[in-house]
């Protein structure tokens, strides 16, 4: 059996079988259904990020040595971030705050294991910063955290979340090994390998959710792939790496700017994210007869192409100068406003959808 068919098998057979046992851990697992984020109407286990992560232990365990040395301290490193996940996903005890600095911490802990860490953007000035190991460690912990919250931000319907992290990691994948870093490639492509295990089971009916522990691993480990490329290998410029994750990046910067504009805090909970609009502005309003599960699932389609989109600018501008790779960023993010605008007039013009919705 191949190491990609292993590491599938392992994550979906592991998310399966929380699907099956969940009357016994339910109590403990289910995410609520009440809340203003929440969409989905039946309880469900939030546990998916298990499942991804024992993929990449079974590929782990298995792959030759080259590819087992780089999977190792990211496994390592992203424990952090996977066992404060989930023991929020479990609990629902744990402090935003807690979660960001194990993030932080996962970051951290992976550039002192392996030496490495994001020590240049290719902006003047902050270069020159980042030339410091200290800031360039503390740099990248801030980026890699950032990351991980952002796939937890968009994991809110069937296929969403576990899509763009596995089309983001294949992304990378291809990157890679176009520079010929076979084992990057391999790890890239063995987290979207495991992150499609789970995304079987999750996409189109729902029957899993990634949680906060499968967000926070699956985002730290697509951060540090997406910062490790350019460190390992001058070719590639980190606006690359950025470009292939603008969506999910897109998404959690804007949150931030629109949440500072209405004077709340960035880390509160709200209805107004993209994937949110789009479900009560578009997706309730064109099928309101289709099924909850294939509303959420729907949801997904066109969001899916926004995060391709930027994802294929990366590899296609490979090698071109920052500037191009700047101005392509730029452009995706306008892009996401002027959707973004559209669905929140309409929001605006018919607020009343927002209470069919809840």
């Amino acid at each position: 059996m191949s190491l990609f068919a292993c590491t599938l098998l392992v994550s979906l057979g592991a998310c399966v079988f929380i699907v099956l046992t969940e009357q016994l851990h339910g109590q403990f697992t289910f995410d609520h259904v009440d809340g203003v984020q929440k969409f989905h109407t039946t309880p469900v286990p939030r546990i998916g990020g298990a499942g991804v992560y024992l993929g990449l232990v079974a590929a782990w365990s298995l792959a030759r040595e080259n590819v087992h040395d780089t999977l190792e301290p990211m496994l390592i490193a992203g424990l952090p971030a996977l066992v404060m996940g989930l023991a929020e996903d479990v609990t629902r005890r744990v402090s935003v705050r807690a979660r960001l600095v194990a993030t932080m911490a996962s970051g951290v802990l992976i550039c002192l294991v392996t030496g490495s860490a994001l020590d240049h953007v290719d902006v003047p000035l902050v270069d020159d910063v980042l030339a410091l190991p200290t800031m360039a460690v503390i740099f990248t912990a801030f980026a890699i955290a950032g990351l991980a919250n952002s796939i937890n931000l968009i994991d809110g319907f069937n296929g969403l979340a576990g899509g763009t992290l596995a089309g983001c990691s294949a992304a990378l994948s291809v990157l890679a090994a176009a520079v010929g870093d076979t084992e990057l490639a391999y790890a890239a492509a063995l987290l979207a390998t495991a992150t499609a295990g789970f995304w079987l089971v999750n996409f189109p009916f729902g029957k899993i959710f990634l949680g906060d522990g499968g967000a926070y691993f699956g985002g730290f480990a697509l951060a540090w792939i997406a910062v490790e490329l350019p460190m390992r290998n001058p070719a590639v410029s980190p606006w690359e790496s950025l470009l292939v994750c603008a969506y999910p990046v897109i998404e959690t910067l804007y949150s931030i700017l629109r949440r500072a504009f209405t004077r709340q805090s960035p880390g509160a909970p709200d209805a107004r994210h993209l994937h949110s609009l789009l479900m009560t502005c578009w997706v309730a309003q064109r099928v309101p007869g289709w099924p909850r599960w294939a509303q959420h699932a729907l949801v997904s389609l066109p969001l899916w192409v926004l995060a391709a989109g930027p994802a294929l600018l990366g590899l296609g501008l490979a090698h071109h100068p920052t500037e191009h790779l700047v101005m392509a960023f730029a452009g995706v993010f306008a892009v996401y406003h002027l959707i973004y605008r559209g669905l929140s007039c309409r929001l605006n013009t018919h607020p009343a959808v927002v209470r069919q919705h809840p």
